[in-house]
């Protein structure tokens, strides 16, 4: 009886660690992107807002349309690259590293590499998770949304997916489910455009390409699932 307990115990503590996993990483995404809206430099927000636009071939005399503006944020916070080359992430930090803990600061490391990436779903097993691969690395997956928004999500389908390490598998942090446009492109374009890159460059990561290129291919998905 007390070796049960001992196990029922040990299983508890490991589910409460692993929820508090996965909700420290919600909550700093959310303040993080919270602190890119409020406090970020004007002049450096107009500055992505045109290199935005110019990536995805949008008009500048037009407003962003709501579902276009959240994925500008996400680019923004997460992939652009100011004029002094850091990201929204490393002024984040200068704002508070001086006020916050280790575990803060553990965070940030986990999200500052993160990218949008193609993630092909293998199996949907409920609304919270899916189980999938990167199709260009074969690296297997397994995808929490604390949201639970994968219940439309079929399998075979291409998500791009930024993605944190939580305990036992990777945490959706997305604001929106973006899918891949299997009807502009393919995998094999996406490879071609990296193998171009990798010419020009010097062997750059797929994380690198992703960081630089990913937002053009996640908009041409974005558009076409809002004309269906």
């Amino acid at each position: 009886m007390e070796d049960e307990n001992s196990i029922i115990n040990f299983s508890i503590i490991r589910e409460q660690k692993q929820e508090q996993a996965d909700n420290g990483i919600i909550q700093f995404y959310e303040e993080f992107i919270n602190f890119v809206k409020k406090y970020a430099n004007i002049r450096e927000k107009v500055r992505a807002s045109y290199v935005f636009r110019e990536k995805i071939g949008f008009s500048h005399d037009r407003e962003l349309p709501a579902h276009l503006e959240e994925t500008f944020y996400e680019w923004f916070a997460f992939d652009y690259v100011t004029v002094r080359g850091k990201t929204m992430l490393h002024f984040f930090l200068d704002e508070h590293k001086k006020k916050r803990s280790e575990p803060f600061l553990i965070q940030l490391a986990l999200f500052l590499p993160s990218v949008w990436e193609p993630i092909c779903v293998s199996k949907v097993p409920d609304s919270f998770f899916l189980k999938g691969y990167n199709p260009l690395t074969n690296e297997s997956v397994i995808i929490k949304d604390v949201r639970g928004r994968f219940t439309e999500v079929k399998q075979n389908e291409i998500l791009w997916v930024r993605k944190i390490k939580s305990i036992g598998y990777d945490v959706l942090i997305s604001s929106r489910l973006l899918y891949f446009d299997y009807t502009t492109y393919g995998m094999n374009e996406l490879q071609a455009h990296f193998n171009r890159v990798q010419m020009k460059l010097d062997k750059p990561s797929w994380r690198t390409f992703f960081k630089m290129h990913a937002i053009e291919y996640v908009v041409n998905g974005d558009t076409k699932r809002e004309d269906d």
